[in-house]
């Protein structure tokens, strides 16, 4: 004959196990990774990124840029450059919808705001500038160009590979 001592320890881990499980399940969290990268150009332009990255597993699941372009005061004498700068930003970001890209305007500078959740491509380190007659901003767009990092919400990195990614093209990640 056994007696009901021998069949409530296995029970009990059993349930111990259970509330472990279910614990681990509902605090699980999505990383973020935050990274920056800021740039000053030979004509003192500087374009300043931060980009906050969710992982969720191994999967990117939202990011929210911020890039903001300064100019030197040189360019600042009437807000040509600046409402050129923001009309260039705000249809290089077209592709994403006026809902996830906010473009604003201070004295000296441009600030953007991207923010996506769903199958979106962003693109980093894409703007340089030259000077002829007047301010020239380029945009690259091309996803495949060494050039520029280009980031898409369900690529797949954990937080240790993403990090890597974008400090080996300069940025400072946290």
């Amino acid at each position: 004959m056994t007696n009901g001592k021998g069949k409530f320890f296995p029970v009990l881990i059993t349930i111990i196990f259970i509330v472990i499980i279910i614990y681990l399940i509902a605090n699980v969290k999505q990383s973020t990774v935050t990274c920056s990268k800021r740039t000053t150009n030979d004509l003192n332009i500087t374009v300043d990124e931060k980009l906050e990255s969710s992982i969720d597993g191994s999967k990117i699941s939202a990011m929210k840029l911020t890039k903001t372009i300064i100019l030197p005061e040189k360019y600042l004498k009437d807000d040509t450059e600046l409402e050129s700068i923001m009309y260039s930003i705000k249809k290089s970001y077209a592709y994403l919808g006026k809902d996830k890209v906010k473009v604003s305007k201070l004295t000296d500078r441009v600030i953007v705001y991207v923010s996506v959740k769903k199958n979106e491509t962003i693109i980093l380190n894409n703007i340089d500038f030259e000077e002829g007659d007047s301010l020239v901003m380029k945009i690259n767009s091309n996803t495949k160009s060494s050039d520029v990092v280009t980031l898409k919400i369900n690529d797949n990195y954990t937080e240790g590979e993403l990090m890597t990614h974008l400090k080996n093209n300069g940025y400072t990640c946290q």
